[in-house]
């Protein structure tokens, strides 16, 4: 873990030549193994980074009843962590309390953390001492094993001309994988041409690759992600996967909104794209949400996670598993997200469902602010 990216250079001149033990690969292929299993997954951004305080009580029932749900349902949860989710790495610490007070449950759980980013500016840091530290911090700060790490964000700024990801960021964390204190690799916000060259390389330390998935943002359908991720057999980890929720129908205005939350200031929720934006939540509520007999009654919420399950192992995508990562700051919240018996649609929805999207243009950008 102490070579620099230049004496490890000279170990190992191929990084996907690097000798690997079997029992470090068979424990990214269990880990690879079980998330074929989820079918919805935790994220935990809510907990740690609202305007308002979540209680610990709540953040714990929430974290329970996710687990519990998951259990259920015959797998493990999925909780989706990061070193920058909220002030002093309070997103990691939530956690280390919660398995401090409940150790008998982290087996139940695979926790991917993103790191790899400057927690003042978001900026991606991708140098080999700064993943390195990176990596460590979150270790400490979670409080142990960490299942799947993510650097949040290709450093594009530390690469040379004509390289399409900086292998230093890599080099940093197998490592870590190699000595068990971090079971396997995810990619996050990456694009295709990165996905395969990155596989190319490391395809024995990665398991998922994280990026944006909704009814409102169906870009990874679009431009080539999705296929990649199928093609190398990783599943797809999908967040924001209720339009940073537009798609609990629960603003109408953009006065609906609290002040204090930052998504009153993102070019989708003004009033002028509300308009807009409204027919697809209108569309999903009216011809979805509304046509459904009592006896299978399901919440808009639920269609839109739903949707997303739908395209995994489909006939475009047969080698992906498609897992949406809803937050939630509550216990009743995460059962409804969780109910995975109800967020269910049948061919003839996910048809009328994928006609709407295909002819609808959302109003403002993914991370538009005015």
């Amino acid at each position: 873990m102490g070579h620099s990216p230049k004496s490890r250079a000279k170990l190992y001149w191929y990084p996907h030549k690097k000798p690997k033990g079997s029992i470090i690969m068979s424990k990214v292929k269990e880990i690879k193994t079980e998330l074929e299993k989820i079918g919805t997954g935790y994220g935990l951004t809510s907990l740690t980074t609202r305007t308002y305080k979540v209680e610990k009580s709540n953040a714990f029932a929430s974290l329970k009843k996710a687990i519990e749900l998951a259990k259920e349902s015959g797998h493990k949860a999925y909780f989706n962590a990061g070193e920058f989710y909220g002030p002093n790495y309070a997103n990691l610490k939530l956690l280390k309390d919660f398995f401090n007070e409940y150790p008998n449950l982290r087996s139940d759980v695979l926790i991917s953390c993103k790191g790899a980013l400057d927690n003042s500016t978001l900026a991606a840091k991708g140098k080999y001492d700064d993943v390195v530290a990176s990596v460590k911090v979150c270790l400490k700060e979670i409080g142990g094993y960490i299942d799947i790490f993510e650097p949040a964000r290709i450093d594009m700024s530390i690469c040379k001309p004509g390289q399409v990801y900086p292998e230093e960021t890599f080099e940093a964390i197998t490592p870590f994988v190699d000595s068990g204190e971090i079971g396997s690799i995810s990619l996050s916000e990456v694009n295709a041409d990165q996905i395969n060259a990155i596989v190319r390389d490391y395809s024995d330390y990665l398991v998922c690759v994280e990026v944006e998935l909704s009814l409102f943002c169906d870009d990874i359908l679009k431009d080539g992600v999705a296929k990649a991720c199928s093609d190398h057999n990783l599943a797809i980890i999908c967040y924001s996967p209720l339009g940073r929720g537009m798609l609990t129908g629960q603003w109408n205005t953009n006065a609906d909104i609290p002040d204090e939350d930052f998504r009153k200031k993102l070019r989708i929720f003004q009033d002028d794209a509300l308009q807009n934006n409204r027919k697809l939540v209108e569309f999903v509520q009216s011809e979805i949400v509304s046509k459904r007999p009592a006896e299978k009654q399901i919440t808009m919420a639920q269609v839109a996670l739903a949707w997303i399950r739908k395209w995994s192992h489909s006939a475009m995508y047969p080698n992906s598993r498609f897992i949406p990562i809803p937050s939630g700051s509550t216990a009743a919240r995460v059962a409804e997200n969780f109910d995975e018996s109800k967020s269910v649609i049948s061919v003839d929805e996910f048809t009328k469902i994928n006609n709407f999207v295909d002819t609808f243009v959302p109003s403002g950008g993914r991370y538009e602010f005015i």
